[in-house]
């Protein structure tokens, strides 16, 4: 038990040193740390490799489920035997919850003593969740913000490589 202990507890640079060390006494020769060097480079640019590959599927995955949405989307509008309402329900659950959004807004900013302290959180917490869906409605519409979430990450990496 003392092992896993030390192993959360920061016990883990401990544990790489230790395998360390008994792997410089098991290695004598500069052309066998070279060769284990390599090796273990080796294994690190496989796992980056490996690591990528697997990103770009799950963009590929994520990009083919935005696909299919839209085909269906485009079947459903063109056909001649889908109803008014299987025409229209996805861009009238948008449009209400826009208003419903914009109301709470309006409600908030210009009309904040309706609200009673004990209601505050509620429609604050009611405010943020129909803001976050409302996002996702804008998405869909206008386009995703996948370019910026790209964009985004790129900074991140240059920002903590300084």
């Amino acid at each position: 038990m003392s092992f896993i202990k030390d192993l959360f507890s920061g016990g883990a640079n401990t544990l790489v040193d230790s395998v360390g060390k008994v792997l410089d006494n098991v290695i004598t020769t500069k052309e066998e740390k070279m060769q284990l060097e390599n090796e273990i480079r080796k294994s690190e640019l496989q796992f980056q490799l490996d690591l990528k590959k697997l990103s770009n599927e799950e963009q590929q995955m994520m990009l083919g489920d935005i696909s299919s949405a839209r085909q269906r989307e485009v079947q459903v509008q063109t056909s001649e035997t889908a109803s008014w309402m299987a025409k229209n329900i996805q861009h009238a659950i948008a449009a209400g919850t826009t208003l419903i959004t914009l109301l709470f807004f309006y409600i908030l900013i210009f009309k904040p003593e309706s609200i009673t302290s004990e209601s505050k959180d509620i429609v604050l917490y009611i405010l943020g969740v129909l803001s976050a869906i409302l996002t996702q409605v804008y998405s869909y519409y206008f386009g995703s913000s996948a370019g910026s979430a790209a964009k985004s990450v790129t900074l991140a990496g240059m920002r903590d490589h300084k």
